[in-house]
């Protein structure tokens, strides 16, 4: 099955976070990626400080998408915006087809 469902996080670094924030959100994406229906998850970073950073996570299923916005992983962003590492997070989904039967 393609491509069915897409989920994002848009994260705006904290100054002077990058670095740190880099190499948490990349340890999360290790644990996104393992997970059941997901396809991909990828963060692209914003060329010039201040810029926004995006994660994004490709889905085959959009239960198995909603389904994954309950688990304590996800609460990991949570903890970097109280570690001051990110000052605002945006979250959006995107459904590409008619949900799974």
């Amino acid at each position: 099955m393609g491509i069915v469902a897409i989920n994002t996080v848009e994260i705006h670094p904290a100054n002077g976070s990058a670095a740190a924030l880099r190499v948490r959100v990349e340890g999360l994406l290790v644990k996104l990626n393992r997970m059941s229906g997901c396809t991909a998850y990828s963060l692209t970073c914003g060329s010039n400080p201040g810029d926004p950073w995006v994660v994004a996570g490709y889905w085959d299923s959009t239960e198995r998408m909603t389904a994954h916005f309950n688990l304590p992983c996800l609460a990991e962003l949570f903890e970097l915006t109280a570690e001051r590492l990110v000052g605002q997070l945006r979250f959006s989904t995107f459904f590409l087809a008619p949900k799974d039967h």
